[in-house]
């Protein structure tokens, strides 16, 4: 297993690591093609690409932290370190969106009020968004192939996959919107073609701000100690009932909780017999050896205990009751 884990850490770290450099030149190439263009837009796409180059980083430090074993300091390891960082990666993208979208309100506010906007430069555009959508798309894929060598278990790459494939296309319709601008010249739409890349960022705001909004309420299920999908559950309920009956104990209940690639279970069971602790110990590295084939990476407890855990729960001393 140390092995394994070995491996999709350094094929997780590679990754990153390409993305890191890509996203660096992409911030630039952005906040450049703004600058020239006066496009609104192309400097979203750069800030975008911003906040992709320092998540990258912290990505990287991250994903070499989680599976980890307890100190004192992290009894409970690092395993929640992954869940943060795609929340408040979530969060950060979300508030880039937010800010997009009151800077181009703004610039159509200031045209309706007959302020001045700037006229935009179309031929940084076409660069532009030929070459960043080619990066993207190469980031994507870098991402997904070592997203699937690592056995699907990284939530740091898949939300960095899905992070690429939003800057594509953030870049590719924002270009593509752009470079039509011109050809509205003389129709009905001609006079609002100065704010045309306005009204294209709301547009795609509109598009792609679902996607980390649900990451978000996701990570926030897993913070918030919600049981892991049902699926997942059903899973380690099974192999626990399995394990247990070939011990001859008693299984009561599973609870499984998940934290990015990592799932914490607890097993409750009664032996029904007088039993040694190393006995416990041979049950939990038995049915430990088994979640990791079934649903991964797993930190397992057992507790003995003549009761299923709720039946016989306790409202703490001094909590209110109704």
């Amino acid at each position: 297993m140390a092995g394994d884990r070995a491996r999709y850490l350094a094929v997780e770290r590679k990754a990153l690591a390409w993305g890191k450099w890509a996203n660096l030149f992409m911030a630039f190439a952005g906040i450049a093609t703004a600058w020239a263009s006066q496009s609104d837009a192309m400097l979203v796409d750069g800030l975008y690409s911003a906040v992709n180059f320092v998540s990258a980083i912290a990505a990287a430090r991250i994903g070499a932290r989680v599976g980890l074993p307890p100190t004192r300091t992290r009894p409970w390891g690092h395993d929640f370190d992954e869940v943060l960082y795609v929340t408040f990666r979530s969060l950060i993208l979300i508030g880039v969106l937010v800010f997009a979208a009151f800077v181009a309100g703004t610039k159509i506010w200031t045209f309706f009020s007959g302020g001045s906007v700037p006229e935009l430069v179309f031929g940084p555009i076409a660069v532009y968004a030929v070459v960043i959508v080619a990066i993207c798309l190469g980031l994507a894929l870098n991402y997904y192939r070592a997203y699937r060598r690592t056995g699907k278990r990284s939530s740091i790459l898949k939300m960095e996959t899905r992070a690429a494939l939003i800057d594509g296309a953030l870049s590719l319709g924002s270009g593509a919107a752009l470079l039509s601008l011109p050809f509205l010249e003389g129709t009905v739409l001609g006079p609002y073609v100065p704010i045309g890349d306005a009204v294209i960022v709301l547009v795609l705001i509109l598009a792609i701000i679902w996607q980390p909004l649900a990451t978000f309420r996701t990570t926030l299920a897993d913070l918030a100690g919600i049981s892991a999908p049902s699926g997942t559950h059903a899973k380690a309920a099974r192999a626990a009932r399995d394990v247990a009956r070939e011990k001859g104990y008693k299984f009561h209940r599973a609870a499984v909780l998940q934290a990015g690639r990592m799932h914490w279970v607890v097993v409750y069971l009664d032996p029904e017999q007088p039993v040694r602790a190393a006995e416990v110990d041979a049950f939990r590295d038995t049915l430990a050896a088994r979640l990791e084939d079934r649903i991964g990476p797993t930190r397992l407890e057992v507790v003995v205990t003549a009761s299923d855990g709720l039946s016989h729960s306790r409202p703490c001393p001094g909590a209110a009751t109704r």
